[in-house]
């Protein structure tokens, strides 16, 4: 690692290693998506909102986030779980694909839906090019599911560079 002193000047070669991929310093947000309507609703499951293509270097972590979500239903007592499902070939994501993390909620009335966010650590094991996709899904119970969405109160998915990867260095008890 380079260190700069004050009134050093930068060159744009150190500028490059400062913010490309091999940069020690988080890059913040890559990629972001937002939807300004409601979600299908839904028995099953079905894609709300993707971010596409988004380039992914082995040895950074990312984040990726949603805003907070307003699972919906037709019916009290309802489970729905929203969903962020993933592929790192490039291709389209698919309610099929692999899911990445997920948040679900016992939607008590009709009346206020339950609020949730999803929030997914990722380290690729090699370069690619990552896309994610939103979701919805109703667990159990007997009504139709969606994530409501406004104007004011967009879907918001989001892939955050976070810097590089330490690696899990947890330990579990």
């Amino acid at each position: 690692m380079t260190t700069y002193f004050t009134g050093q000047k930068l060159r744009a070669s150190d500028l490059e290693l400062l913010l490309g991929k091999d940069s020690p310093l988080p890059l913040g947000v890559i990629k972001r998506g937002q939807r300004i309507t409601a979600s299908s609703t839904t028995t099953t499951e079905v894609g709300v909102l993707r971010v596409d293509d988004v380039p992914v270097y082995a040895g950074r972590a990312y984040k990726v986030w949603t805003s907070p979500l307003i699972l919906d239903t037709s019916v009290a007592n309802d489970v729905a779980r929203a969903h962020l499902r993933y592929t790192e070939d490039g291709s389209l994501p698919a309610t099929s694909d692999t899911q990445l993390q997920a948040a679900h909620g016992v939607l008590a009335n009709i009346t206020s839906g339950e609020s949730r966010v999803v929030v997914a650590n990722y380290s690729p094991a090699a370069d690619g090019l990552l896309s994610v996709l939103l979701s919805v899904s109703r667990v159990s119970g007997t009504g139709n599911i969606s994530i409501s969405a406004s104007a004011t109160f967009p879907i918001d998915l989001v892939v955050e560079d976070m810097g590089l990867d330490p690696g899990d260095v947890g330990v579990d008890i």
